[in-house]
């Protein structure tokens, strides 16, 4: 397995924590100006929060397509990494690391977002019209 590669998306995954730890901040936000009923506010958090979400699914794609422009043993085996799959060598465990982190957050992050998300929308809930 080549340095750089796991390097280079290494530092695409942290780059993708960054982001979702933004994400989870802005939705604390939204959820406490749900609980003042300051529903203003909670739109523009709201509305503020679409950004690093967008920039979310940017990495991810920027990430699978650099996985396109490597061999194909090379990339199915980082894909195996970046899928939650275990490090078999030093080198690679700060992408298996960075990669559980990532998945914690983000496994956090949505039963926040579904908690609230049900609590202040109730039956016009997302989760509730489209989940259930």
């Amino acid at each position: 397995m080549g340095r750089r590669e796991l390097e280079e998306l290494c530092g695409r995954k942290k780059s993708q924590t960054v982001k979702l730890i933004e994400v989870t901040d802005l939705t604390r936000q939204i959820a406490e100006a749900l609980d003042r009923r300051d529903e203003v506010a909670a739109q523009l958090l709201l509305s503020e929060r679409e950004r690093p979400v967008r920039e979310l699914s940017e990495l991810e794609e920027s990430i699978r397509a650099y996985l396109l422009e490597l061999p194909e043993e090379r990339a199915i085996r980082l894909n195996e990494l970046l899928s939650g799959g275990a490090a078999e060598t030093e080198e690679e465990k700060p992408l298996a690391e960075e990669t559980a982190r990532f998945r914690r957050l983000l496994e956090a992050l949505l039963a926040f977002d579904r908690e609230t998300s049900i609590r202040f929308g109730g039956s016009r809930s997302f989760y509730k019209k489209f989940r259930e």
